[in-house]
């Protein structure tokens, strides 16, 4: 197998050099393995030599460049088919289920006959009277293996001529197709269209997504027809209307854009975990003093001396459970999969060994959960968070596995508890279950699951992934270029700035053809300064500021900026003019004060120190400006009180132990200023060589108070030595 020749053949056609094409194409035809290929590559190349041979007698053809175009997509075609037999060639999985399905291919009509053969025999044994369990389960279990083996053909199927895609696409919108059949076979173009683009599969979910009434299908095409769009190249010029048409609809351009942030929020699906774990679940296993119950929040029966020791640290407790609960409501609500970290280890049940089964709707009929079923009868537990429960399709049959192979060991009172819906009434509304958008975000979940676990994820394209995961962004498309909004695209990018997606922030920026504008200037300059270049920032700060002089985010950008850059002189009077138009902030006048000691003004900084630090008394970033200015100003014996104070607390800087040290050797303490400078040293986990770096810094406030260059020297020989 000669992927490489695979890939030559690719990069050629993307450059539509079609001779260079064949060329790389050839040594194919050397390998048995793409003995289907062979004629089709032939005929491809006798066509283009009797082009060639036409050109070379000068005869002329109007249709010359339509019919070279027409070979170049007959070969990136025929390469797309090359591609799935090699991956399928090399993955046992692809190979097993190719194999199973060569005994019982599925047409489109038969499908279409089995599905309906299905919701009719499935009302009518609604209608029937008796224990038709047993029917049922049958019924299902047919129709389960039957919509398997047509979501696992086209999984694995080859190109789609024209004739393929529109009844399949009918049977997907027909009133007569069940939702999860038509909810499957969306998936299953969009798993086949993402990993070897198909112009007819990509025409196919727009057609669905336009005319779907199941806003679940609707949005699963959505999706699909989005993450495909990263793979579409100029040989398919029919892409380009079917684009305009799609983003010419106001209501799906604000899907679009909301449907790539959502992306994002799935792939931030990790750190929202450790996030979890690091700020939420430490406060809900402290207060262990309260339980969960189907009325809320209740304190359990304490230490009755509690009330008399301390009367108000039972409220305190409560009400910082309840910020955590919020907080992960919150998270979820803005689209963070706050569950994915539980449920991540709950897909080793043997009912994800099933690839279609990662895709499929939850409901209770699934011949996979019907052992399960069995078990769980009359748990109402199950029907409320299936219902109500702000859960993906796979998470819910997860905890449907889960919770059967613990049922038996839960207590009755417990039982009861969640049956009669302990929190769950709470959880979700149903108009917001509804909602387009939330329907897709649970959706993306579903595919981010898969992506990201299943034993089956490397088989198919991972459109989270690729370098900084920028797979996702198919917002950079080529083809929408032009085609989606400058404000929007602004309004992403400061998203993903907010979310430090930097990597993607600097693609988005420079694939987007926005014209130049403050808000343009200032999400570059933020991106830049993120990144710690903020000689390049201020640049970007002040372009922004030469359009709109007043504009908050690009002088605070400046002002920041130039801090950082060393440019004190410049980020003065940008902070001047910040706090006179906003005088309420404390952090522009914190600034400004700090950028005035850089410039030589401690005695003017001081009197904004010490209104904020009245004002302020526990806020360490004040305590720490003030101590330095009052150092700067010769005030060494006030400075080492406040740097007193500020060592007593647990978020002491090692800087706060540098700055005290030079406070006790101001004052002629030297064994206590050696002390805080090997603290210093210890604490920054830096070579000794820093505190001579630091000493050279501070130098200027050093030599006012008193310390001479000789001594600066031989304070940092006799702490390293």
């Amino acid at each position: 197998m000669d992927k490489n020749a695979i890939y030559q053949t690719k990069i050629a056609l993307i450059d539509k050099n079609l001779g260079k094409a064949l060329k790389a194409i050839h040594s194919l035809m050397d390998d048995r393995f793409y003995a289907e290929l062979h004629e089709r590559i032939r005929k491809i190349d006798d066509d283009y030599r009797l082009m060639l041979s036409y050109l070379r007698q000068g005869y002329p053809d109007p249709s010359r460049d339509q019919l070279y175009l027409s070979l170049l997509r007959k070969l990136d075609r025929l390469t797309n088919e090359a591609t799935l037999l090699t991956r399928i060639g090399s993955d046992g999985r692809l190979l097993q289920i190719l194999e199973r399905n060569k005994k019982s291919i599925v047409s489109t009509s038969s499908l279409a006959k089995g599905i309906e053969d299905y919701v009719s025999e499935l009302a009518l044994i609604e209608l029937e009277e008796g224990d038709t369990s047993a029917r049922s389960r049958q019924l299902h279990e047919a129709h389960h293996q039957l919509i398997t083996s047509a979501f696992e053909q086209i999984c694995l199927s080859n190109q789609w001529h024209s004739n393929d895609y529109k009844p399949l696409v009918d049977l997907v919108l027909s009133p007569t197709t069940d939702p999860v059949s038509a909810a499957l076979l969306v998936s299953a173009i969009t798993l086949s269209s993402i990993t070897y683009f198909d112009v007819y599969k990509y025409m196919a979910l727009a057609r669905i997504y336009r005319k779907a009434i199941d806003e679940h299908i609707k949005q699963r095409a959505l999706v699909g027809w989005a993450l495909t769009t990263t793979r579409t190249h100029a040989l398919y010029p029919e892409v380009a209307p079917l684009v305009e048409e799609m983003t010419n609809d106001p209501d799906t351009s604000a899907q679009l854009l909301e449907l790539q942030t959502q992306l994002f929020f799935c792939i931030n699906a990790e750190r929202d975990q450790d996030e979890i774990r690091r700020d939420i679940m430490p406060n809900l296993m402290k207060n262990k003093g309260f339980e969960i119950t189907r009325h809320g929040i209740v304190e359990k029966d304490d230490d009755p001396m509690q009330d008399i020791l301390s009367p108000e640290a039972s409220d305190r407790a409560m009400e910082e459970l309840e910020r955590s609960f919020q907080k992960m409501s919150d998270m979820q609500r803005n689209g963070s999969d706050i569950y994915f970290g539980g449920f991540s280890q709950m897909k080793r049940y043997p009912f994800f060994y099933t690839l279609s089964n990662w895709f499929c709707p939850y409901y209770p009929f699934h011949p996979g959960l019907s052992s399960t079923m069995s078990k769980l009868q009359g748990q109402q537990l199950l029907d409320m968070l299936t219902t109500k429960g702000m859960f993906c399709d796979s998470d819910k049959y997860s905890f449907a596995l889960a919770l059967a192979s613990v049922i038996d060991r839960i207590p009755e009172n417990m039982k009861s508890a969640i049956n009669e819906g302990a929190g769950i009434d709470a959880m979700v509304d149903d108009d917001y279950l509804k909602a387009p958008s939330t329907i897709r975000l649970l959706y993306l979940q579903d595919l981010y699951r898969f992506f990201r676990i299943s034993d089956f994820r490397h088989s198919f394209y991972n459109p989270f992934g690729g370098e900084h995961s920028l797979n996702a962004l198919f917002l950079c498309s080529d083809i929408l270029q032009g085609h989606v909004d400058e404000h929007d695209i602004l309004r992403f990018g400061n998203f993903l700035l907010k979310r430090n997606h930097l990597p993607a922030l600097e693609k988005l920026l420079s694939k987007s053809s926005i014209k130049a504008s403050a808000p343009l200037y200032t999400l570059e300059g933020n991106c830049l300064l993120r990144q710690g270049k903020a000689k390049e920032a201020l640049i970007k700060f002040k372009e922004a500021l030469t359009l709109a002089p007043d504009n908050k985010r690009a002088l605070s950008g400046y002002a920041r900026a130039a801090m950082q850059a060393g440019q004190y002189i410049e980020a003065e009077p940008a902070y001047r003019r910040l706090c006179e138009m906003y005088p309420e902030s404390d952090n522009y006048t914190l600034n400004h004060a700090l950028a005035m000691l850089n410039n030589g003004k401690a005695q003017e900084a001081s009197a904004l120190l010490y209104k904020l630090n009245y004002e302020q008394p526990d806020n360490l970033g004040i305590c720490r400006a003030l101590a330095w200015c009052l150092v700067l100003c010769q005030k060494v014996e006030q400075a080492q009180k406040i740097y007193n104070r500020i060592l007593a607390q647990a978020q002491a800087l090692p800087e706060d132990y540098l700055n005290a040290g030079y406070c006790h050797w101001i004052n002629g303490e030297t064994t206590e200023a050696i002390e805080k400078f090997e603290q210093f040293i210890n604490k920054k986990g830096d070579s000794q060589d820093i505190l001579a770096t630091e000493f050279q810094k501070d130098k200027a406030a050093l030599l006012a108070n008193g310390i001479t260059q000789y001594e600066i020297q031989m304070m940092a020989d006799m702490v390293t030595s």
